[in-house]
């Protein structure tokens, strides 16, 4: 690679669009140590009644649940990891208001690589079902709002790619540019 790493990575799509395995991918071809740190984490963090509540795609009703707060952490944990030197993949999908402003400004100062994983609704839908661990309906929520207001360095859909040539596709981008 011909540029500077950044410190982090994100990747930024609906559920089911192809995050994670872009993600094990890159982890594999990138020459420095990433962990790929993805807002699955702290949403299976969850107690497990809850966590099947979710998947089944209704609201947790517990005494305090907040959603928003938990992905305010996640992004703040993300920042914590990358100020003791680690790299990161942030494996996110950034759906309500607010969220997009709260990651961007959690990762203010450190060299950012913002990748907009675009999949097919159709694909996605596919996939959800076929994984059985996701809330059907989740990419059709998601879909209309997961972008909104990004500006990526690069775009790519895994409707058309695997994930390993969605990640060669990162890499060389990575390779060819610098980040922000």
């Amino acid at each position: 690679m011909t540029a500077e790493l950044p410190q982090a990575i994100v990747l930024n799509g609906t559920s089911s669009s192809g995050k994670t395995a872009i993600a094990h991918c890159l982890q594999d071809a990138l020459p420095e140590l990433y962990l790929n740190f993805s807002v699955d984490a702290v949403l299976y963090a969850v107690p497990p009644s809850d966590l099947k509540t979710m998947q089944q795609g209704w609201q947790i009703t517990r005494p305090g649940y907040n959603l928003t707060r938990m992905i305010r952490g996640y992004h703040a944990a993300s920042a914590a990891l990358l100020k003791t030197g680690n790299r990161l993949i942030i494996d996110n999908a950034t759906t309500r208001d607010g969220w997009r402003e709260d990651l961007e400004q959690c990762l203010a100062g450190y060299s950012v690589f913002w990748v907009g994983v675009f999949c097919d609704l159709a694909v996605a839908e596919a996939r959800e079902k076929a994984r059985g661990d996701r809330a059907i309906g989740t990419a059709a929520r998601e879909a209309p709002v997961v972008h909104r207001g990004f500006a990526y360095d690069l775009e790519i859909d895994t409707s058309v790619l695997k994930p390993s040539a969605a990640a060669d596709l990162v890499l060389r981008a990575l390779a060819h540019t610098t980040s922000r």
